[in-house]
């Protein structure tokens, strides 16, 4: 097997592969004041050496608990090129994702990011909302653009699918996550009160218009059964929300 070299203090040291690199970052991590600047230094020393010994996303988040934001970010750097061969499924790309505080490091990681990369992570819905979970403001649409809306929409079947991402969102990003999924769609999926319940419970208030607007007073009132179902929905509704909920059907009487 291959030693790679590394010199901390002028003194020449070895590490063979991954389990080995970690312990390094370890025993490194013994003192606040000097451990990040020794990790920078063993993987500017490693450097594109890195690439042949770090192979299993198992390693990479292990080492978020030795390594500082800056170097793990550093370390990201470095071993780009094999992120693809490494980080395989939306759980992978979550992980790091809720270990990196910092927004604009996520920013900067979905940035250098290809957009065939993603597509490849993500084939379900699921895989959407487990990497929104981690992003905030910006982070988010830089996710959305980067994977490209016109492909998202085709990837949901059932509202609650919409439901499981959109309450990540931030309302101008719902906004633009319910446009591209196309509100003729979301109607389409709503065949029950639950459906509506939703949909309506995440959406911004003037997109619950919208999708309101896309029903007759009977078309939703032969979505509720029973009364306990009416009253139940409206619970789980906010206060503007039911009103415009309840005007919609007013003004729809007859």
């Amino acid at each position: 097997m291959k030693d790679f070299s590394f010199i901390i203090w002028d003194k020449n040291y070895t590490v063979k592969d991954e389990d080995e690199l970690a312990l390094i970052f370890e025993l490194l991590a013994w003192d606040k004041d000097v451990s990040d600047v020794l990790h920078w230094n063993v993987i500017m020393e490693l450097d594109e050496f890195l690439l042949e010994i770090i192979n299993t996303h198992k390693w990479l988040i292990k080492s978020l608990k030795s390594l500082n934001e800056k170097n793990w970010f550093l370390l990201l750097v470095k071993i780009w090129d094999k992120l693809v061969d490494i980080v395989w499924n939306s759980e992978n790309l979550w992980e790091i994702l809720g270990r990196i505080p910092e927004e604009e490091n996520k920013i900067r990681l979905l940035k250098q990011s290809r957009s065939s990369w993603l597509k490849k992570l993500i084939s379900n819905p699921k895989d959407v909302s487990n990497i929104l979970e981690w992003l905030y403001d910006s982070a988010e649409l830089e996710f959305l653009e980067i994977l490209w809306l016109d492909y998202i929409k085709w990837l949901f079947t059932y509202t609650k699918e919409i439901y499981a991402s959109l309450h990540y969102l931030k309302n101008d990003n719902k906004d633009i996550f319910i446009d591209n999924i196309w509100i003729d769609n979301i109607y389409k999926m709503i065949t029950t009160w639950k459906d509506l319940l939703f949909i309506l419970k995440w959406v911004t208030l003037e997109k619950s218009k919208e999708i309101l607007n896309r029903f007759s007073r009977k078309d939703i009132k032969d979505l509720f059964k029973y009364d306990r179902d009416f009253h139940y929905f409206l619970s789980k509704l906010s206060e503007k929300k039911e009103k415009v909920f309840l005007n919609y059907l007013w003004i729809n009487n007859g």
